[in-house]
């Protein structure tokens, strides 16, 4: 199945979720920073300001990465993930699919675009038998930790994360952001 067509209908109408395809790396940033204006605007942590184009692509390399496109063909949105025993070295963690990013546009947010990036992301750790998937985000904003808890992923207490997920939490914590601001969470599959 190719990528363009491997989560036909998952997105909503207009849309249509596939995997990234080479030149987008630069569109994709342009996202992430969009939605992290988000997170400054809600005091999450300082504005990062644009990253580095080559350590931006460095990360999408380390990772499978789904787009969101509206009819045309631009992307408006994007999820990166990867097996967490490859992002951390840590074996222990295999069986768990790490997702590192879920960026919308803010012109096309509360459309359903997250949700639908999300279901890729899950859809494919199934695909592969992972046995879960998990990621770091914020507590207590309508578009962090209450999302996930709405689509069945769980908050892990800090004290029972495996070596494997702090490492992976920790390598994650945004600068500036002050403790307690984030959690990890994890839906079984």
């Amino acid at each position: 199945m190719n990528g363009r067509k491997a989560f036909k209908g998952m997105a909503p109408e207009g849309y249509r979720i596939r995997m990234m395809e080479p030149g987008e790396a630069e569109a994709l940033r342009d996202i992430d920073a969009a939605a992290d204006r988000l997170l400054v605007e809600a005091g999450h942590f300082p504005d990062p300001g644009l990253p580095d184009l080559g350590r931006f692509v460095a990360f999408l390399l380390a990772r499978e990465v789904f787009v969101a496109e509206e009819k045309g063909g631009a992307a408006v949105g994007f999820a990166a993930a990867a097996d967490l025993a490859a992002l951390t070295g840590d074996p222990a963690g295999g069986g768990c699919y790490w997702l590192s990013a879920l960026c919308v546009d803010p012109a096309h947010g509360r459309r359903g675009l997250g949700s639908a990036l999300l279901a890729a992301v899950v859809k494919r750790a199934e695909w592969f038998f992972h046995r879960a998937v998990g990621l770091s985000t914020a507590r207590d904003l309508p578009f962090g930790e209450s999302f996930y808890a709405g689509h069945r992923f769980l908050r892990v207490a800090d004290d029972d994360l495996t070596p494997a997920l702090l490492k992976r939490y920790e390598m994650e914590w945004p600068t500036g952001a002050s403790p307690g601001t984030r959690t990890v969470m994890v839906r079984w599959l």
